[in-house]
């Protein structure tokens, strides 16, 4: 971070100072610091807004989250003088805010120049100025630099006095963005030196005795051409009305040793040729279009490009976008075009030519073509025929050129073959736009090679250049043109900076001085990007142009590029994945590549490259051209060998142009002119300070002006210095050495007590001073010779003429210089000076009559001498009024101005809010106070104050044609009211007010939006909860058991939630409060229908399991004869089930499971009663059995003494187990309604669902499907890790699985069977006897006491 724009030294013992706080809208806001803590400045604007300034925060690297740029704070200085500081060098504090308002208050003065070292900052003022008439050229004419204020003028005759001076070349170079003013600068430079030109030669022959011709000098010729270069090489933009779009560069050649000017040569480089064709909405084609409609209209058009243009611009293909320029005359501009022509010899024949081309290149756009079979045929004849007509070719050889395309291929044995294939509609309109562009871009060269040989005379011994070349361009899409015009202004830029950067860090080097060295810029880097061999930019391009029909274009070429300089730091790789946008946006494509220029990045978009690099329109359409019957086309049109024998693209062209003209400004004495475009608004008095900021940091004078404030601008070799100011050489010193010299005459008195040691230093070879040194030296030495010079003028009066006559010249001199002084201050138009003035003119010529009477000579020169030091105090209070007057308005307009920028952000603001209503009031408090601020903005512009008054009139009979217009539509608004300061300022205050207003208002808007936001916030997080809380209901499994209330209830609240999620876009909390609620509630609504649809769904298995269960009991009772005993309690089940499946479709699903638990009790009793009649019965059973086995044991004892088998088995605890078992049925609780519907929250934590996995299942999962029977649960054996269930399944014994279940509770009582066992269930099973045997074979690998 540069100490330019910020600085980090605050403390406590600050506050209360002045600073400046960077500001998006203001550039920079005037603030007033009130505290210092912790690392953070608060700093109070006036306007009453705080900011917090993080002094470390612009040190950190930025981060993509910013929505903008951190906050930067700089010491503020307040300008001690109503007209600023003319030379930046001197300003108190150098950084960008004191800069900016240095610059600012000097335009608001009308002061649009400013200088900054060797740069001129030229302010567009997008009105004409009273500066540059003949008088204020006289003024700087021969005037030291330096010693008269910042203009052009003083920059041309710094370069016309250097030639003189030292016979170098010198060249000036006037660069900034479109719209900036750089066109209108080289016509006033020029003229300039046109005019001293003629001036100092007209001495020059005085003094020799000679006489000097009569006619306009080649200069002034040069000049008055400079309409016909406009007419064919300027278009209207969306950016600027009067656009160059090719680079020029103007010479002045001189005669060796001579201030006479004896020739002149323009020099273009790359027009742009694709606007012929094509241009943007809102833009024009080139001037020469329109001016050639306007004045066929106005029947001033000669010959036969008259009767060809019948209709409006706005009828013409090539011209339908935009038609009209405002305050521009076409038939006006026409008739300086053919005025220009005229001032190169250009007449008659010649040029009726010129305009027949350039009206065939119109007409052409209006050929259509329609589809003729597998080709095309011309379906507008009459402008073929016209065109062909203004061209001198034949219609039908023309239209045959067009719908066809002849390639020139290799045939066999080396002989070359014509093929000929019929173009489309689309191929032929193609080659009709390749035809125009061609035919315009060879007029506009021949047109500048014939005022080449009109002006061309010399042989070039030593010029004055002036570059007039368009700036950076970043346009919504940067095509092939794009690259080439921001190459040239990055090899422009590289010229700034080797001369104004590193030339001054090699200087001191060199020269041993020491100084506060400084980073310089580099963009050789980027250069080499785009022009280095092999693989610059448009190096590749130009190989990929000698490939033939295979040619690489569009995302294949920029693949290429890609690969070869993806890791440059200049260089960014596209595409829709990048985060690199367009100008307007939008997301990058494959086909775009990123070049970071030193006036920032650009996206280009490669289409049609390598066509248009190769530039050459077909053989067999250029033999139509060439075959022209006019002269004109057949120049422009050469034999095509000649042509092709020469044959190169636009790249290699261009490059080769390039390279010439930076070597022909790195050899002479070169001078840069940055104009700086004020506002897009093109409105006179408003100036855009972050614009005018970012355009004075891309083009490096921010740089330079740290560079110059680090050093000693201004350097002087000895032996100069010495010559220059040699009266200041000591009395009787014998020194020869001219360093030495030189330092002895730094310190003569006079110049000790004004120069401190510290404002230079002592080089190897040159003197080294601070900027405003060298004038405070030039003023001592004319201090001091000033008595010897009057001694020699009165010496030299003295034989000249009488004391009368040199009074009498004297008078006249004082008169001239208080003209002088009023022209230079822009009061001259002022009444009263006027009047002072012309009265003391017509006493001076009323004396120079009486001269030869001495009495009344004597008289008259007395009230002469009177009269005009009166004038000159007139002159003074006169400037003294202007200045204080335009201190006061540009305190004005910089408060108005301040204000729109604040009604622009507060636009920016309006339009996103999110309340319609919102928005458009406060749109309509910024309209409000727009309107305000415009009324007091036209009343200081307007008002009737006399100066402004006598500007205005010069402006309407002088200047460029497209400003008079202007100036007179002014004189016609100017006020007549006089209203003193104070009521402009109530006014102004008023308007102030209104946008104080409007900016409070947009604060409560945003407060709410704010408090809006976070609601939606809050709403949202609620929508979250219940989509989650809806998400847990199995909607699949409830549309498997062919429930339909579930899914549809939750179709219901997923619908509910869209609606909210839809409401949470409006503006008014109240519905979107409204929708979320009723999303709330839709979901517990759906929540509690899944409840109590699960346990709907559970109590009909339950009823099924206890059907099953009753049927099992109720064979079991038959089998063992119980029905007296459990009969009624079977018949009881069996009502209680028909009763519970009653009630099975009640919307109260608690009635259902009340009645499903009361038979589930039932069946599960009526199973106990009949296990305790089984045991019962066992136990009967097993008395007598125990009875007649103990009756046997003791027969058998009596007998054989042998034991009875044993029938029961016994369990591993010796615990006798039944061989089977009845089924339970399980409970199912009495009460289980569904829960409360959940009072709707507006700003819930996700609440605990009603509904979990636990108490709602799917009907087929574990839950839901659980069997209405007690069952023991499954004990996992060493036996394989096994349950009874999967031990089943895996032994493929599924059909028996009930049986084995009755007879085991787990594996280790299948581990107890034995084959009696085993035997009794496979008959009882029915088991087939290899069923059998496998299941005996199961039971052995289980570890069972049996034999398969």
């Amino acid at each position: 971070m540069s100490k330019m724009n910020h600085s980090t030294q605050w403390s406590s013992s600050d506050v209360g100072g002045l600073c400046w706080v960077s500001d998006p809208a203001q550039a920079y806001i005037e603030a007033r610091v009130t505290s210092v803590e912790k690392g953070v400045v608060r700093a109070e604007a006036s306007d009453g807004r705080t900011f917090d300034v993080d002094l470390q925060l612009p040190l950190k690297p930025p981060s993509r989250k910013q929505k903008e740029p951190p906050r930067r704070i700089l010491q503020r200085v307040p300008l001690t003088t109503n007209n600023g500081v003319e030379n930046m060098d001197n300003l108190q504090s150098l950084q960008e805010a004191s800069i900016l308002d240095n610059i600012q208050h000097r335009f608001r003065m009308d002061l649009i120049y400013t200088n900054t070292g060797p740069i001129l900052i030229a302010m567009n003022p997008f009105k004409w100025l009273p500066i540059y008439g003949d008088d204020v050229i006289g003024r700087y004419h021969n005037a030291p630099y330096g010693s008269l204020p910042p203009h052009c003028f003083q920059e041309a005759e710094d370069a016309f006095s250097s030639l003189q001076k030292t016979r170098r070349n010198q060249a000036v170079v006037i660069c900034g963005e479109s719209g900036a003013g750089k066109t209108e600068t080289t016509k006033l430079m020029l003229h300039y030196l046109a005019v001293v030109s003629k001036r100092q030669s007209a001495r020059d022959a005085k003094l020799k005795g000679t006489t000097q011709s009569t006619g306009p000098t080649i200069a002034e010729r040069m000049v008055a051409s400079n309409p016909l270069l406009e007419a064919f090489g300027n278009a209207k933009t969306l950016r600027n009305d009067n656009s160059s779009r090719f680079g020029k560069f103007t010479r002045f050649d001189f005669e060796r040793n001579s201030s006479t000017i004896n020739g002149g040569h323009i020099e273009n480089l790359l027009l742009e040729k694709v606007r012929v064709v094509e241009q943007s909405s809102g833009e024009r084609n080139y001037h020469i279009f329109y001016q050639l409609c306007a004045a066929a209209k106005a029947g001033k058009l000669p010959g036969q490009a008259g009767k060809a243009l019948t209709g409006d611009a706005s009828t013409h293909i090539y011209s339908k976008t935009c038609t009209s320029v405002d305050d521009m005359d076409d038939s006006e501009e026409f008739d300086a075009t053919v005025a220009a022509l005229d001032a190169l010899g250009v007449k008659g024949a010649e040029l009726e030519a010129i305009f027949r081309a350039a009206a065939a290149v119109y007409v052409l756009g209006d050929v259509e073509f329609a589809e003729d079979g597998d080709g095309s045929k011309i379906s507008t004849q009459a402008p073929l025929d016209t065109a062909a007509s203004l061209l001198g070719v034949s219609s039908s050889k023309l239209a045959q050129a067009l719908c066809t395309r002849v390639r020139d291929v290799a045939g066999e044995g080396g002989v070359r073959d014509i093929v000929t294939t019929q173009n489309t509609p689309e191929e032929a309109s193609t080659l009709r736009h390749a035809l125009a562009k061609a035919t315009f871009s060879r007029l506009f060269d021949w047109l500048v090679q014939r005022a080449n040989k009109a002006f061309d005379k010399s042989d070039q011994s030593q010029f004055i250049g002036i570059l007039d070349i368009f700036g950076f361009e970043d346009m919504a899409t940067n095509g092939f043109e794009q690259v080439f015009i921001n190459t040239t202004n990055e090899q422009l830029q590289k010229v700034f900076n080797d001369l104004v950067f590193e030339a001054e860090a090699e200087e001191y080097t060199r020269e041993g001085i020491d100084w506060d060295k400084t980073c310089f810029p580099d963009n050789t880097p980027c250069i080499e990007l785009l022009t280095k061999r092999p693989i610059g930019i448009l190096r590749l391009l130009d190989s990929e142009c000698s490939r033939g029909f295979v040619a690489s274009d569009g995302a294949k070429l920029v693949a290429k590029v890609n690969k070869a300089h993806a890791s440059s730091p200049f260089f960014e790789v596209c595409g829709p994945a990048s985060v690199w946008r367009r100008k307007d946006g939008s997301r990058t494509e494959d086909a775009d590549f990123l070049v970071h220029h030193f006036a920032g990045p650009i996206v280009y978009t490669v289409s049609s490259f390598v066509e248009k690099n190769r530039d050459a329109l077909f053989p067999h359409v250029y033999d139509v051209l060439h075959a022209s019957s006019d002269s004109l086309i057949q120049a422009c049109f050469p034999e095509r060998e000649e042509v092709q024998s020469k044959k190169e693209t636009v790249a290699n062209k261009y490059l080769s142009q390039l390279a010439s003209l930076t070597a022909t400004l790195r050899e002479s004495s070169t001078r840069f002119v940055r104009c700086i475009k004020t506002n897009s608004e093109k409105q006179p008095q408003k100036l855009d300070k972050p614009a005018v900021l970012s355009q004075l940091v891309c083009s490096g004078v921010m740089a330079a002006l740290e560079v110059r404030r680090a050093g000693f601008p201004t350097r002087v070799p000895y032996r100069e210095f010495v010559r220059e100011f040699r009266a200041f050489t000591p009395r009787g010193a014998a020194i020869t050495d001219p360093k030495q010299l030189a330092h002895a005459m730094m310190r003569h008195p006079h110049v000790a007590e004004r120069v401190p040691s510290s404002a230079y230093r002592l080089g190897a070879s040159k003197l080294f001073m601070q900027s405003e040194v060298l004038y405070q030296l030039q003023s001592i030495r004319n201090a001091m010779l000033y008595p010897f010079v009057r001694r020699l003028q009165r010496w030299w009066v003295k034989l000249q003429g009488s004391i009368l006559q040199r009074k009498l010249k004297r008078c006249g001199a004082d008169l001239r210089d208080a003209s002088s002084e009023a022209a230079i201050k822009g009061v001259n138009c002022v009444a009263f000076v006027r009047d002072a003035l012309q009265k003391c003119e017509a006493s001076l010529a009323k004396a120079n009559l009486l001269i030869n009477k001495p009495a009344e000579a004597a008289e008259a020169l007395s009230s002469l001498r009177a009269e005009i030091a009166k004038a000159t105090e007139i002159v003074k209070a006169a400037v003294q009024k202007k200045e204080e007057a335009y201190r006061i308005r540009a305190e004005f307009l910089a408060e108005i101005d301040d204000a729109y920028s604040r009604c622009k952000a507060l636009r920016t603001i309006a339009n996103g809010l999110y309340a319609p209503r919102d928005a458009e009031g406060l749109t309509d408090a910024c309209v409000d106070a727009e309107g305000k601020l415009g009324a007091c903005r036209t009343e200081l512009l307007t008002v009737a104050a006399q100066w402004d008054q006598g500007a205005l009139a010069l402006s309407g009979s002088q200047g460029p044609h497209s400003l008079r217009k202007g100036a007179m539509q002014s004189m016609k608004n100017i006020s007549s009211k006089q209203d003193t300061h104070e009521h402009r300022r109530a006014r102004l205050d008023t308007a102030l007010k209104s946008v104080r207003e409007a900016e409070s208002l947009s604060q409560k808007m945003l407060e709410r939006q704010r408090l809006l936001d976070e609601a939606r916030r809050e709403f949202q997080a609620a929508l979250d909860a219940a989509s989650e809380r809806l998400a847990i209901i199995p909607v699949e499994q409830f549309i498997i058991q062919g429930i339909r209330a579930v899914p549809d209830a939750v179709v219901e609240a997923r619908d509910a939630i869209y609606e909210a999620q839809k409401t949470l876009q409006g503006s008014d909390s109240a519905p979107i409060k409204e929708a979320v609620t009723n999303a709330q509630a839709s979901v517990d609504k759906a929540l509690a229908r899944a409840e109590s649809e699960a346990l709907r769904l559970r109590a009909m298995t339950d009823l099924d399991e206890c059907e099953k269960t009753l049927v099992q009991i109720g064979h079991e009772v038959r089998e063992g004869g119980f029905e007296e005993r459990i009969g009624d309690l079977l018949t009881h089940g069996e009502k209680l089930v028909q009763d519970a499946r009653a009630v099975a479709d009640a919307p109260d699903v608690a009635t259902l499971v009340r009645a499903a638990r009361g038979a589930v009790d039932a069946v599960n009793h009526a199973g106990e009663q009949l296990e305790k009649a089984q045991a019962q019965k066992r136990a009967e059973e097993k008395a007598r059995f125990n009875k007649l086995l103990g009756r046997f044991q003791r027969m058998d004892e009596a007998n054989s003494g042998r034991g009875v088998p044993k029938f029961a088995r016994k369990a591993g605890g010796g615990v006798q187990k039944p061989l089977f078992k009845v089924k339970r049925v399980s409970t199912v609780p009495v009460e289980a309604p569904p829960p409360p519907p959940v009072q709707p929250r507006i700003i819930p934590k996700a609440p605990k669902s009603p509904l979990t996995p636990r108490n709602v299942s799917p009907p087929d999962t574990p839950a839901a499907a659980t069997p209405a029977t007690v069952t023991k649960t499954s004990v996992q054996t060493p036996a394989g890790g096994h349950t009874l269930d999967s031990w089943i399944a895996a032994k493929n014994l599924g059909k028996y699985a009930t049986q084995l279940h009755d007879l085991a509770g787990d594996l280790h009582d299948l581990q107890e069977m034995t084959d009696a066992d085993a035997d009794e269930l496979a008959q009882e099973c029915a088991m087939p006897k290899l069923a059998a045997r496998r299941f005996k074979k199961a039971l052995l690998e289980l570890g069972a006491p049996v034999h398969p």
